[in-house]
């Protein structure tokens, strides 16, 4: 005996999840800046010059390049030492020949010191005849700076970022639809006995 039987046969349904994600945009705009400097300050520099004085009297007058003052007064005094000195051999030889009747030759002597030249010496020398002749002094010079400058002003205002965040969407459906189906199988029935 065939009884009829019953086939289920069932599908599932089934979702699907479609999602659309736009990309997300973050813009950073440049801060505005405003700078402001008032070029009205200012400026003083002041300079005392430096001084050199060289003095190079003694080292001329080392190399007899003088002038005629210090010349005249050098040969006064060198005419005021030699009349000097000439006058006390004078009065040295007077005396010596007041006592002529000593005896000695002092007439010959005389001649012979007044006669003879004394000798002539040679000596080495440099012009100037030392470095002290030349005098150096130096005063130093002096910079002031004076800066009255004032300072920068400076704004900065910041722009927050641009963030562009897109809704992102999922959406679902229904790909395939479940379904249920009965069906009845053999269902001959044998009646015979």
């Amino acid at each position: 005996m065939d009884l009829p039987r019953i086939q289920i046969q069932t599908t599932r349904a089934e979702t699907a999840l479609q999602s659309h994600r736009p990309p997300m945009s973050i813009q950073q705009p440049k801060a505005d800046m405003q700078i402001d400097n008032s070029l009205s300050g200012r400026f003083r520099m002041t300079q005392e010059y430096a001084e050199i004085s060289i003095d190079q009297t003694e080292a001329f007058a080392d190399a007899d390049v003088k002038s005629i003052l210090r010349r005249n007064d050098e040969w006064t005094s060198r005419a005021m030492q030699q009349a000097m000195t000439y006058t006390a051999k004078v009065a040295r030889q007077g005396e010596q020949l007041k006592k002529i009747e000593n005896p000695g030759d002092v007439i010959p002597q005389l001649a012979r010191q007044n006669g003879e030249r004394p000798p002539k010496s040679y000596n080495y020398g440099q012009v100037p005849s030392s470095t002290d002749k030349v005098r150096v002094s130096y005063a130093p010079g002096d910079i002031r700076i004076d800066l009255d400058w004032p300072d920068a002003n400076i704004r900065v205002q910041r722009n927050d970022p641009v963030i562009n965040i897109p809704r992102w969407e999922t959406n679902v459906y229904l790909q395939q639809r479940n379904s249920i189906q009965f069906q009845a199988v053999g269902g001959h029935v044998n009646m015979l006995r």
